[in-house]
């Protein structure tokens, strides 16, 4: 039998830890690149470009795809999803240019704990005590880094919380999607139906990009991109408990990154808040393995 170093020494849990931590390195470097754009470019515009080279990077994946691909049964489940993610893209990318990028950062780590509190209260998931618990410890967690009634509330940070709020029920709703769709459906229609929805919006603040400003936002795409598919392989290679606590260097690098390129300085608090939130996912995780086995 092994003993729990041994089991986080093996070597899937080890490239597991490695990609989480890669993932950490390339969300922060995106939220570095939005910052950087937003003097002179629309939050609304680049979250088309977002989109769209997103997208490219999935064609091919699509393509491969394309015969198995139909009609979903709910149009009304496909037009939320991509109003539900355009929203939280903005309002998330919104944020970024308003407060400390290692406080939007753990801020927006609330997302698996008030997606569990929705499925819950939606879905009709297992409605234990103990989950219930992990969720006030995380939201507690959020509580500590905003403060409400000791300091203002800022527009950045209720915006970050909004965007986790709208992309816990995106991912809802692709839950609710899966079960009478196949994930490849799921993919494809969210990835094509952002595009023009964020097209939309980005018109009405559109300012064309100079060369090197093309260059950061194909940058910027290709990071937000790469990040997401380190953490599919850290979870994919890694056990969840093992790997989960390793969100935590999301917050590592937004610092270093916020402090090293703004000057900023994170409080205490926003260190404090970030530790109990990712104990709480880390928490909730470990019970929805626990709960797959029974």
């Amino acid at each position: 039998m092994n003993t729990p170093v041994q089991n986080i020494l093996s070597s899937g849990n080890l490239r597991g830890m490695m990609w989480m931590v890669l993932s950490g390195l390339c969300f922060a470097a995106n939220y570095a690149v939005i910052r950087h754009l937003a003097a002179d470019i629309h939050v609304l515009e680049m979250v088309f470009f977002r989109n769209l080279f997103g997208l490219m990077v999935l064609i091919p994946f699509i393509w491969r795809i394309r015969h198995t691909i139909q009609r979903p049964k709910s149009w009304s489940i496909i037009f939320g999803r991509g109003i539900l993610q355009t929203g939280a893209s903005g309002l998330w990318y919104y944020g970024v240019t308003l407060i400390p990028l290692a406080m939007a950062t753990s801020l927006m780590m609330i997302e698996p704990i008030v997606g569990s509190m929705l499925a819950i209260l939606l879905l009709k998931e297992p409605n234990q005590l103990s989950r219930w618990m992990a969720v006030g410890v995380g939201l507690l967690g959020a509580l500590i880094i905003v403060r409400p009634g000791l300091i203002e509330v800022s527009v950045g940070s209720a915006a970050i919380l909004v965007a986790a709020i709208l992309w816990s029920g995106y991912l809802l709703l692709g839950k609710i999607q899966s079960r009478d769709d196949p994930v490849s459906l799921v993919v494809a229609y969210a990835s094509a139906l952002t595009v023009p929805l964020s097209l939309i919006p980005a018109l009405f603040f559109w300012v064309t990009p100079n060369f090197e400003q093309f260059l950061w936002l194909i940058f910027m795409g290709a990071v937000a991109t790469g990040g997401y598919v380190c953490l599919t392989n850290a979870y994919k290679l890694g056990d969840v408990t093992i790997v989960s606590p390793l969100t935590f260097t999301r917050t590592i690098f937004a610092a270093i990154v916020g402090f090293l390129i703004f000057a900023e300085v994170p409080e205490i608090w926003v260190w404090i808040g970030s530790i109990v939130i990712v104990a709480s996912n880390t928490n909730l995780a470990r019970q929805e393995i626990k709960a797959g086995k029974n």
